[in-house]
């Protein structure tokens, strides 16, 4: 069970970390013999589950998985990898720590248009996320506790593509998994009469006033489970944030059309959008263009989809939907990148293949990026991708709207995720995979291109600093192996020792990590022997930080 308890008792005493372990059989496989674990009706069973309490405690981090699968056909590795991951993403907590197991999974994928081509069987699978890794990853959830999982996605909405979600094998991995998989684009949101769409009041928002969501997306007794698929579309890399319009209700959700699009719709949706806000995007876009942002002075080439207006028209109501949500609250965000797509989000793209022209193309790039903010998870995923984030107007207007406070990537601490333990990298070590897309093409570009032009980030800070970090080191909790997690902040790179002392000053454990980053970084502990007071004391060339923690059970 993970418990961070920051209690100062007396004003005089020092802060201790109190640390509670979780489950019946990790007390009995470390406490001393002489202690009764499972007297204590606690540890009867585990009632809950949690984030990893790494991941929890690091909103600002961004993590990246490696997997090691050799083609997007390989259905069980990809499985394995998904499931692992997930088992070691989430815990077992007990004591009403956490989620409640009565707590609604609500899981959403990239479920957009997609049909199975009888003359190219795979081709569609870089469109939506992976089947195998959605089904791997909530049952690997589904072991820690939660019981009721929910699948949405409101894309297509004639429905045109709904018949596909049984051939494509989406209904039946539900059925064998007893996951409720709903078709939400067969009725408008008014003809839903038992609390099937929940509404959200959006405050200040650019379009919508009202706006909503398929039950149990953005639902109060809900944890989000956001699983993009890592692709570029015409609105760039159409990862976390996007994907989040998935949830709206039928025809609420076309973000995408034209900024008037919504004159032509039933007059029953009116009420769900501000009066003039055709006017008011064309203010803001004006506006953003004096203001210099990347490319959105581009014109329409093509379809409307791809101009400058447009992609205002297409931010803003993004951010409308997504000011109601409770980011940071009970939500993960994931891009499963195992493979990822180029091209316009869908089939096309600049490549000849099999010897069709015009074709997307998929890449075996063997990652998965997570984390608690998705604008933080969406800038790593751009870079990934080839591209420049400071070209990209929605993290500038996410900014702007407060829903976001970073734009350099560099300035976003980035950490592999290996067996269950993060590790501080350069994000400059990191393979990326170039992945071209029509988003906001120049004059002189090819309509599939890589926004990789530089940006001054340093002139865009105020500063043009990080602040530099104070060294110290905390407890968290423990994970799915009773292991003591604990974080310890790096003020400068170079070698770390991190020493464990017990109540009477002897050394029981030393720690050691050879050359790390600046910035803050997990330490796993899996010596503990009995509860009690422990001191821990990190200690570089020159600095050094010491800390407190009772483990009790």
């Amino acid at each position: 069970m993970q418990k961070e308890n920051l209690l100062f008792i007396h004003k005089t005493m020092k802060r201790r970390d109190f640390i509670k372990l979780s489950s019946v059989a990790g007390v009995a496989g470390v406490v001393s013999s002489h202690i009764d674990a499972t007297a204590n009706p606690l540890y009867a069973q585990a009632s809950g589950f949690d984030l990893h309490p790494f991941i929890k405690a690091h909103s600002e981090a961004v993590f990246i998985n490696l997997t090691n699968v050799k083609g997007k056909t390989d259905k069980k590795d990809i499985y394995d990898a998904s499931y692992k991951l997930a088992s070691e993403m989430f815990v077992s907590t007990s004591g009403g720590v956490g989620f409640s197991n009565a707590t609604k999974i609500a899981a959403k994928p990239n479920w957009t248009s997609s049909r199975l081509n009888p003359d190219d069987p795979t081709y569609h699978l870089g469109i939506t996320t992976d089947l195998n890794f959605i089904e791997g990853f909530l049952s690997g959830v589904k072991s820690k506790g939660p019981q009721s999982f929910s699948l949405r996605d409101c894309a297509s909405p004639d429905g045109i593509y709904r018949n596909d979600w049984g051939e494509l094998g989406f209904f039946a991995m539900g059925a064998r998994n007893n996951f409720d998989i709903q078709d939400f684009a067969a009725k408008e949101p008014w003809e839903y009469e038992n609390g099937e769409i929940i509404y959200k009041e959006v405050n200040n928002g650019v379009i919508f006033k009202e706006v909503g969501f398929m039950n149990p997306m953005n639902a109060p007794d809900s944890f989000l489970i956001n699983m993009a698929k890592f692709k570029t579309h015409s609105m760039g890399v159409t990862a976390a944030v996007k994907n989040l319009q998935g949830t709206v209700a039928r025809r609420l959700h076309q973000f995408c059309n034209a900024a008037d699009a919504f004159r032509t719709m039933d007059a029953r949706f009116h009420r769900f959008y501000q009066p003039g806000y055709t006017e008011k995007i064309a203010e803001l876009h004006k506006k953003h263009v004096e203001a210099g942002i990347p490319r959105w002075d581009s014109g329409m080439i093509g379809a409307v989809r791809y101009s400058g207006p447009n992609m205002e028209k297409w931010t803003q109501i993004m951010l409308d939907a997504y000011s109601t949500f409770p980011i940071g609250v009970n939500d993960i965000h994931i891009v499963e990148g195992i493979y990822m797509r180029d091209g316009d989000g869908f089939s096309g793209g600049p490549w000849e293949i099999d010897g069709r022209a015009n074709r997307a193309r998929d890449y075996m790039s063997n990652n998965v990026v997570f984390g608690r903010d998705p604008f933080r998870v969406d800038i790593i995923s751009h870079w990934l991708a080839g591209h420049e984030p400071g070209n990209f107007g929605l993290f500038h207007l996410g900014i702007e709207r407060g829903f976001s406070n970073v734009l350099d990537p560099l300035d976003i601490p980035v950490y592999l995720w290996e067996n269950g333990q993060a590790k501080r990298v350069n994000l400059d070590t990191l393979k990326r995979t170039p992945l071209v897309t029509p988003y906001l093409r120049k004059d002189d570009e090819e309509r599939y291109h890589l926004c990789d032009e530089p940006f001054d980030y340093k002139a865009w800070k105020e500063t043009g600093k990080i602040a530099k970090a104070e060294p110290s080191i905390r407890a968290l909790g423990t994970d799915s192996n009773n292991n003591i997690v604990m974080e310890m902040t790096v003020p400068q790179k170079g070698d770390v020792f991190v020493d464990i002392m017990n109540s009477d000053g002897d050394l029981i454990g030393r720690l050691f990590a050879d050359d790390l980053e600046p910035g803050v970084h997990q330490v796993v502990w899996d010596g503990f022997a009995a509860p009690g007071l422990y001191t821990t004391y990190v200690k570089g060339m020159g600095w050094d930080a010491k800390n407190e923690m009772v483990i009790y059970s």
